[in-house]
């Protein structure tokens, strides 16, 4: 059963007041089912979704391409794209070209990572000469370990988005959710709420999941859920992604 979120975390994903959500709600503007005794109201992800469609004035013509850094293949705006890798060079190589160039175009860049690799990534990134701390300092490089919830995730990364100045672009080595002992459902929903919520233009999300630590179920809802795979340094669009 889909889990219908309350006023607070609509909220939150929409970085508005509740105050704002509730007057959209009784203007009509903003669809709510009203559930229980108290005729509380819940919110679906996708209406959540629909109605920022409606506000905003982005122009829906052809996207601008993206580099996504270090030689790799350019692609589209507004993009949510998983890398499969085959081992934890590639992992490295491939991130931090992908965080350096949001570092380098003056985006706001979100860095999500375990204990595991978190601090590999760093090294690697001030070894080809960023200086994380002050990127850090001056807000344009943020780092998380992961959340204990997708919800909870989803709200890192939009109170990131509201803090950034211009574009965002985010990077998941998602063996953080082994960490954190996710089962399958969850990151899955997730990953669909990367595709009906998070995803516009101006963003870019890059989700790495190693080949070794993931199970055939695993990959093949990273396949469903992401409409294009980079794998072995070829970017192609995934036949199994389903999220309209």
């Amino acid at each position: 059963m889909e889990r219908l979120m309350n006023v607070k975390e609509a909220a939150e994903l929409l970085n508005v007041s509740e105050m704002t959500i509730r007057r959209w709600t009784n203007s009509g503007a903003l669809n709510c089912y009203r559930v229980g005794g108290k005729r509380e109201r819940r919110f679906r992800v996708q209406d959540l979704q629909k109605y920022l469609d409606k506000l905003s004035s982005r122009s829906t013509e052809a996207a601008e391409l993206i580099p996504l850094g270090g030689g790799n293949p350019f692609v589209p705006d507004g993009l949510h794209l998983t890398h499969l890798c085959m081992n934890l060079s590639e992992s490295l190589d491939i991130g931090s070209a992908y965080l350096r160039e949001g570092l380098a175009r003056k985006e706001t860049v979100l860095l999500v990572a375990g204990k595991a690799n978190l601090d590999k990534f760093i090294n690697c990134l001030e070894l080809s000469g960023v200086d994380v701390g002050m990127a850090r300092s001056q807000g344009r490089l943020y780092i998380s370990h992961g959340a204990e919830a997708p919800h909870d995730m989803a709200v890192v990364i939009s109170q990131t988005i509201a803090a950034a100045k211009g574009r965002f672009r985010l990077f998941g080595d998602m063996t953080w959710v082994k960490e954190k002992k996710w089962r399958l459902e969850a990151t899955r929903q997730l990953e669909e709420m990367g595709n009906n919520f998070l995803n516009t233009f101006g963003r870019l999300y890059l989700c790495q999941y190693p080949l070794a630590s993931f199970s055939g179920e695993e990959l093949m809802m990273v396949a469903e859920t992401h409409k294009y795979t980079l794998y072995k340094g070829t970017l192609q669009k995934s036949p199994y992604f389903t999220i309209n």
